[in-house]
């Protein structure tokens, strides 16, 4: 089965905690919010096999996040080329409903200025500016409806979240990150007879 997907997202308020060199922490609830069809757009896509009614699932989320009215101390805060999440799920039928919890690891890419102190983009992984971030999970609930031959209308209630570490100029920002999306797409099962 191969999926592809877009959403609508409600980021959660959780807190973030910057630690910057020589300076006090700066310590809040933070509010995000997402720019889901904006380029690059939000993305869901997974790849799986199934066997009878339970399958295995690797799965990638695109997810972009804006710290929404930052105090002064942050210019910019945001995850916008990627709060990524590269998961691997257990996938059920139960009465043409497919249920799916998954685990892995964030990938991020930060953008940010703290005190004007801006967070260089070519450093991290191959100097693209990526960091292997922390631990991640997913659960989501979504049913199929078929169109034409394999092909297929998806649509699920998601709920996902990570906890991060990512760096800033002279430090490091660490913040949790929940998610609530309306997700939907096209689907489509690759015959293996």
């Amino acid at each position: 089965m191969l999926e592809f997907f877009t959403g609508v997202p409600y980021n959660i308020p959780l807190p973030l905690v910057i630690r910057q060199s020589g300076q006090p922490n700066i310590d809040v609830i933070a509010h995000y919010f997402s720019e889901p069809f904006v380029v690059p757009i939000s993305w869901v896509w997974r790849v799986g096999y199934w066997s009878g009614n339970s399958g295995w699932e690797f799965e990638a989320i695109h997810h972009k996040v804006f710290l929404d009215d930052p105090p002064q101390e942050i210019q910019e805060f945001s995850v916008s080329h990627g709060l990524n999440l590269l998961l691997i799920n257990r996938v059920w039928n139960l009465d043409s409903y497919a249920l799916r919890v998954g685990g892995g690891v964030a990938l991020t890419h930060p953008e940010t200025t703290v005190r004007g102190k801006t967070h260089p983009e070519d450093e991290g992984i191959f100097h693209m500016g990526y960091y292997v971030s922390g631990p991640a999970v997913a659960f989501s609930a979504g049913r199929l409806f078929a169109l034409l031959g394999d092909l297929s209308l998806d649509v699920e209630a998601k709920a996902f979240s990570s906890f991060v570490s990512v760096p800033i100029a002279e430090g490091n920002a660490h913040f949790s990150h929940l998610s609530l999306q309306f997700s939907f797409g096209l689907g489509y099962r690759i015959p293996l007879d």
